[in-house]
């Protein structure tokens, strides 16, 4: 059986964010997209950060949001992979450090993708309904529930 690479089950349509962006603003991303991160980058799209929905829960509970920027509250010290990296590297990874995603880099640095938890559950979907994972439904079809 054939590797899996990171940019076979990573997601392309990624929010990001530059630190001083409001905490407001990420908190809205998050809410629109019903995505659980948002990548934070500098002016040329590398990676400086990442900021979850948890990172905001655990800093403002149900608190209003205060006009801070993202850098106050975003985890800086960010793991990234690469897309042609193995998906068992990233799973392994994340597993390790306790992590929900990792933004994917090119040979520059710059953001391109992000896989996360959920990634990884949608591979175990398709191998549990026994449906090839690099199949071009992979992504696109999912099987019925």
């Amino acid at each position: 059986m054939a590797t899996i690479t990171v940019s076979e089950i990573m997601t392309t349509k990624l929010r990001t964010i530059h630190a001083d962006d409001s905490v407001t603003i990420a908190d809205w991303l998050l809410a629109l997209d019903e995505i659980h991160h948002v990548v934070v980058v500098d002016d040329d799209e590398k990676v400086i950060g990442i900021i979850s929905d948890r990172d905001i829960l655990r800093s403002f509970g149900s608190q209003p949001m205060p006009n801070l920027p993202v850098s106050k509250i975003m985890s800086r010290h960010v793991q990234t992979v690469a897309p042609d990296a193995p998906a068992t590297e990233a799973l392994e990874r994340m597993l390790r450090g306790k992590f929900n995603a990792l933004p994917v880099t090119d040979s520059g640095g710059r953001v391109i993708g992000i896989v996360t938890s959920t990634d990884f559950l949608e591979v175990a979907r398709w191998v549990l309904f026994g449906l090839d994972a690099r199949a071009p439904h992979a992504k696109v079809d999912r099987p019925p529930v």
